[in-house]
């Protein structure tokens, strides 16, 4: 499951540059086009003004999706990190107590959780 989704991230994220690549493009082509004017001297169509307003839509939306997407694999990533941590503790709480069970000590066991609760994990 973890491929298929490095594999959509991967795929989405190079149609999004590419999106954006082409727009880039779109723009720098229409650098050279002079706005045109009506009569009175008033702006009634400007390429390069519309592109450009474009683009500073598609750009922020760009990197949000981008950050999102590998910013959702990351944390995947930590989660697994996190459950294995747990299962560690978990093994290493179930081996502690055995060892101070096993005591000659009577009740050495709960004079331990008493004393370093955190070990236990009672905190």
């Amino acid at each position: 499951m973890d491929t298929v989704a490095t594999w959509i991230r991967g795929i989405l994220s190079a149609l999004l540059l590419i999106l954006a690549g082409w727009w880039l493009y779109m723009v720098a082509s229409n650098l050279s086009i002079a706005p045109q004017t009506n009569s009175s001297g008033e702006v009634v169509l400007d390429s390069y003004q519309r592109a450009k307003d474009i683009l500073l839509v598609v750009f922020p939306l760009l990197t949000t999706a981008l950050g999102y997407w590998f910013g959702a694999a990351g944390k995947e990533k930590a989660e697994e990190k996190a459950d294995s941590a747990q299962t560690q503790l978990t093994s290493a709480q179930t081996q502690l107590a055995e060892v101070v069970d096993q005591s000659a000590v009577p009740g050495i066991l709960e004079k331990a959780k008493a004393a370093n609760p955190k070990a236990f994990g009672l905190e």
